[in-house]
């Protein structure tokens, strides 16, 4: 059985609420590619941010970014640039 470190495992349960916050936002989700590598940046989490940045090296095709504070989405990065949250977030 594999053991993660403490920050992928914050990283990961941050992952699941960017997942529901762009499930509800489909017109936010609808501007992002059709296939991406969900990389998800706690910024009030410097563990969790240094592990989350290692994830995106490795990843194949497109890298999105989302900027996580306090449990809440601030944003959203992609290749081409942000994507605007508006008052989604």
């Amino acid at each position: 059985m594999v053991s993660l470190p403490e920050a992928a495992k914050r990283a990961m349960r941050a992952g699941a609420e960017v997942s529901r916050f762009l499930y509800a936002h489909p017109e936010i989700t609808a501007r992002l590619p059709q296939s991406y590598r969900l990389v998800v940046l706690l910024l009030d989490d410097p563990e969790a941010l240094g592990w989350a940045l290692g994830q995106g090296k490795a990843a194949e095709g497109p890298v999105i970014y989302a900027l996580v504070r306090e449990g809440r989405v601030e944003g959203l990065l992609t290749p081409e640039g942000p994507v605007a949250l508006g008052r989604a977030a």
